[in-house]
């Protein structure tokens, strides 16, 4: 762990932006191998000359030799005065008297004060999407909510108004002027994407406070001394600002200062007496920036006018390379050597699953940044309001040969995107240090400071959903990233621990789906990019905090239902763990589970398997889908075996209280209801139901023939007719090939727990369970592993929940009912939702399949003649008379 700030190292580390830079001169940094990198950052425009300007350190080495005294106050500095009287004379109109601070946020705070004092006001206007700093009272003028939130920012007093607005300020002005201290904006957003207003924005701005009696402040504190072109953006105003702040460049790429300079009619002595600060004044830094502006000053300000030329030549170069790339560039901003890049949303992309989690998650530019520095050996960063501008900041001594190789590498991750290789722009983060990463990978800290919080329900928006997926094996990586195939297999073992670092995030938008009923949902996914295996043993915390924090995220969103995919549901105990943090939270076992057995039905019925007096065998009976399905079954099976884990302890018990409950549960059942009981229904109804519901376990040995629960899964298979497997394991359970001819099998684990096989000619059907057919199509982007039209129980679920405005959650634990498994099934019928058409491993089963397997399935009945096979003869001692039941009629067969 870092000492230094260990939530932003982690960050750094992540990007491979914490790379170790030992020299430097001019725009070339070195590291400790001595690779040469070119600076296009410039410190965020802190270092005018490069790194180590002779002139700077030739004044430290004049005020060492001087012995001059550098922290003196009280008495007077006179080095800060020569300062004072130079920033006069440079500034434009009557801007005259300075006070000195050692950054731009504590200068952005001298102003907000002087403004107050000065006006006897309290309300500090600033512009939305604006960057004054992070200290609380220049984070409250910071008009972005991301940086104030969990600091009680913005503090009381301080509102905003659209960049660029003259309409909105004069309106504002006009209802409330007299309440307002100051207007503080910038005449370039800088942090805000680089966003320049109409022209002659700042200066009308400045005259329309100035009627209104409200004081401006013009924060140029990156713009100003020569980034824009001009010494000062405002160097041509009339109209000058009541206070001009500076700071970044004023002191050489050396010293820490800044200097708020003001207008004698702005200026107040109560503010002057009462506003001191230890490091202001100090002589070094005052040495510094005397000798910075002699070096900008000189010959008429030549080397100002130089970035003014270069300015234009390479804006020109970047709108070429935007014109040669619309599809990745969006726009060129800014001016000078104040440039940004915007790039299109490539979350929009579709064919990309790291580019959805960096475009929704704020990490476009960050991997972007991240290829040009260790690829193309050129340092660049991120904007902090904006996700998707790139800043270029070159040094202002930087000339054309370093503006070329700055475009040429800009072009290669253009040219990357463009041609989608995905795979060249993130190798780098997993080559650069072999399997390291696979055994530790970097951790992401949470997205904001409330991921667990509880969401007010206030915020929730009725048919928004949000729906959690991971990685559930290797492949899922390739599918919604192909380009990630030409990874080796120690690169992909990086990959997957650096992926994980990510932490979750929105990884895709859903479209609108409306429901037969005429509701109308819309979601996201949500990443967690774990695999099964992370999320067992020591990796089922980290699991389930990013499982918690992904909830919060789409709590944050406005969703109304989160559901749980695959593993997040297992691993948080069928969503018991993320419950009552005020989103409500579905694990889609239900859904899941009665698609599953209507799909079953459907596919007995087609292929003449009587269900009722049918061999069904359910693999992973006592986890929340094997119990439900059991139950389900129990209904119109014939007999029925129940099969757990033989490696756990306690399935005996577990399974034995499956059976119990399935006993219960049939005992219990109207005799009005909509499904046709099979063998093993009539034979419990038979019964007194008290006495069946209270009789202990072991005497219910004379169920036997039809209701019996094992651990020993092959002989469990031997003579089974239909096969239910829905287990946790993330390893494949049942070779198809070794079931007997005639079996029909229903996977609904994930991944699958049946092994992928060729099939002709054995006479088994295998298809995947729980799939369902929404009544639109399902836009899942880059995560479209199943065609439109059909998506996975637990997503439907989720999206069903959403559209009919349920509000409780659904699902959870291990021991889901019936009673809302025949809510959702009348409900799926209302939304149209219905059981998805089968396939297995992605191909459709065929009708000639389907009726080849029901031609095997006759033949294995004709086997049977004159007796079940496995199956003893029934007895008056272990099963009551069935004649009671001869004159059954059939129901309707309707599940949903």
């Amino acid at each position: 762990m870092s000492f230094l700030n260990p939530a932003r190292s982690k960050l750094l580390e992540i990007f491979a932006l914490n790379g170790a830079m030992v020299r430097g001169s001019g725009a070339r940094l070195f590291d400790e191998n001595g690779e040469e990198y070119l600076d296009f950052l410039s410190q965020y425009g802190a270092l005018p000359f490069g790194h180590n300007p002779e002139r700077g350190w030739a004044a430290l080495g004049a005020a060492q030799a001087a012995q001059m005294p550098s922290l003196i106050q009280p008495l007077h500095s006179a080095e800060a005065e020569r300062l004072a009287k130079r920033l006069a004379e440079v500034t434009p109109g009557d801007l005259s008297i300075t006070t000195l601070a050692n950054s731009g946020a504590e200068t952005v705070e001298a102003a907000i004060k002087l403004a107050r004092i000065r006006s006897g006001r309290a309300l500090i206007l600033s512009t939305r999407n604006g960057f004054h700093g992070k200290t609380l009272g220049a984070l409250s003028a910071t008009g972005k909510s991301l940086y104030q939130q969990g600091f009680n920012a913005p503090a009381p007093d301080f509102d905003y108004v659209p960049y660029g607005d003259l309409a909105a300020l004069e309106a504002r002005l006009v209802a409330s002027a007299d309440g307002i201290a100051a207007f503080i904006f910038e005449p370039i957003q800088g942090e805000g994407g680089v966003v320049c207003p109409p022209e002659g924005y700042a200066e009308a701005a400045i005259a329309l406070c100035r009627k209104h009696g409200v004081l401006t402040i013009l924060d140029e504190i990156q713009t100003g001394l020569g980034r824009t072109g001009e010494l000062f953006a405002c160097s041509s105003f009339q109209e000058v600002p009541d206070m001009l702040l500076l700071s970044k460049a004023l002191g050489g790429g050396l010293m820490p200062i800044g200097a708020c300079i003001v207008r004698p009619s702005a200026w107040d002595d109560r503010f002057g007496r009462l506003h001191s600060s230890t490091f202001a004044n100090n002589a070094l830094a005052a040495t510094v920036a005397c000798a910075t502006l002699d070096q900008l000053l000189e010959d008429d300000q030549a080397l100002i006018r130089r970035v003014a030329e270069n300015g234009t030549y390479i804006r020109a170069r970047l709108e070429e390379l935007q014109r040669a790339y619309p599809d990745v560039i969006r726009e060129v901003r800014g001016r000078g050597y104040m440039l940004g890049l915007e790039f299109q949303p490539l979350e929009e992309r579709r064919n990309s699953a790291i580019m959805a989690h960096a475009g929704f998650n704020g990490g476009v530019t960050a991997l972007i940044a991240s290829y040009l520095v260790n690829v193309q050996k050129v340092l660049t960063a991120p904007l902090f309001n904006d996700s998707r501008v790139l800043r270029l900041q070159p040094p202002l001594i930087l000339g054309r040969d370093g503006l070329d190789k700055a475009v040429a590498a800009l072009e290669a991750v253009c040219r990357i995107i463009h041609e989608n290789d995905y795979y060249s722009l993130v190798r780098h983060l997993v080559a650069r240090r072999g399997g390291e990463l696979a055994e530790e990978g970097p951790q992401m800290a949470p997205q904001t400071g409330t991921q667990t919080a509880v969401v007010p329900k206030g915020s929730l928006v009725p048919g928004r959903f949000g729906f959690v997926i991971h990685y559930t094996e290797d492949e899922d990586i390739f599918r919604s990233d192909a380009s990630l195939r030409q990874f080796n297999e120690e690169e992909l073992a990086s990959w997957k621990a650096w992926v994980k670092g990510l932490g979750p995030g929105i990884v895709h938008e859903i479209p609108d789906v409306t429901s037969r009923a005429g509701k109308v949902a819309s979601g996201w996914l949500l990443s967690v990019p774990m695999l099964p295996g992370d999320m067992r043993g020591k990796g089922k915390a980290e699991a389930r905090q990013m499982i918690a924090e992904a909830v919060a995220i789409a709590g944050e969103q406005g969703a109304c239902r989160v559901g749980l995919g695959a593993f997040t549901s297992i691993v948080t105990r069928g969503g018991e763990a993320v419950t009552g943090k005020g989103v409500p939270i579905t694990s889609g076992n239900t859904l899941t589970t009665v698609s599953a057995v209507k799909a079953i039905t459907q596919l007995c019925r087609r292929t003449g398997i009587a269900l009722e007096d049918a061999h069904v065998v359910v693999v992973g009976a006592s986890g929340a889908i094997g119990r439900l399905g059991a139950m389900l079954l129990a209904r119109r099976a014939g007999r029925m075996t129940l099969v757990g884990n033989a490696r756990n302890p306690f399935a005996p018990r577990l399974l034995s209280k499956v059976a119990d409950d399935i006993l219960a549960s049939l005992a219990r059942s109207p005799r009005t209801d909509t499904w046709t009981p099979g063998r093993l229904a009539r034979s419990v109804r038979q019964m007194d139901t008290e006495k069946t519901i209270h009789v202990p376990p072991k005497a219910k040995a004379g169920y036997g023939h039809v209701l019996s629960w094992t651990t020993d899964l092959e002989p469990a298979l031997a003579d089974a007719d239909v096969v239910l497997v829905a287990t946790s394991s993330d390893t494949v359970l049942v070779d198809p090939r070794r079931l007997k001819p005639g079996t029909l099998v229903c996977d609904v684990a994930r991944p699958p727990n049946v092994q992928k096989a060729d099939l002709r000619g054995t006479g088994v059907m295998v298809f995947d369970g729980g799939l369902v057919r929404p009544p639109g199509e399902v836009d899942l982007g880059p995560f479209q592993t199943l065609p439109a039209n059909i998506a996975w129980g637990c997503l439907s679920e989720t999206m069903l929940l959403a559209l009919s405005g349920q509000e409780r959650d659904f699902s959870i634990g291990s021991t889901l009912t019936l009673a809302d498994a025949d809510l959702l099934s009348a409900l799926a019928e209302e939304h149209g939702f219905e059981p998805a058409p089968a396939q297995w491993y992605g191909d459709m089963v065929t009708e000639a399949a389907i009726n080849a397997f029901a031609a095997q399935f006759r033949r294995k009945a004709v086997d049977r003649v004159g007796g079940r096979a496995g199956v003893p003869p029934l007895s008056d001692h272990s099963l009551p008379s069935l004649a009671a039941d001869k004159g059954i009629r059939n129901r309707s067969d309707r599940f949903w």
